[in-house]
């Protein structure tokens, strides 16, 4: 896959085999909304002058019914995305509600989760941790 001038490989479109050696597209997809959270708060924390240490997102998507994905006869639904869990953890100073300031605003000003938020149900949290 090519994207401007950088390359990178896409495997499957989803895959259930923990040992498959690729990453697939599904996967690419719930590491773009985790690197716009990610990298989305940390830019705006900096813009505001809120100083954070660290920031990292755990992801979890599921499917609507992975087994229509396979062509397992008789299944209903559909192999689109349901609903995505982003729980991410900043390490701070700073206090409880101007983290909880640029998080609103990273929320409302992310391209990935204004995108889905609206198709899928997204559970979106925010931990400080000291």
């Amino acid at each position: 896959m090519f994207v401007r001038q950088h390359q990178f490989p896409v495997g499957a479109p989803v895959q259930f085999d923990a040992a498959y050696d690729a990453i697939t597209a599904l996967e690419y997809v719930l590491g773009a909304i985790g690197a716009d959270v990610v990298n989305g708060f940390r830019a705006l924390a900096r813009k505001r002058r809120v100083e954070v240490d660290h920031v990292e997102a755990f992801i979890e998507g599921a499917l609507n019914n992975p087994l229509t994905y396979l062509g397992v006869v008789g299944e209903s639904g559909h192999p689109g995305l349901e609903q995505v869990s982003v729980k991410v953890y900043a390490a701070s100073i700073a206090t409880e509600a101007e983290i909880q300031r640029v998080w609103q605003e990273m929320l409302d000003k992310s391209p990935l989760v204004r995108t889905f938020q609206p198709a899928i149900r997204f559970e979106l949290s925010l931990q400080v941790v000291l």
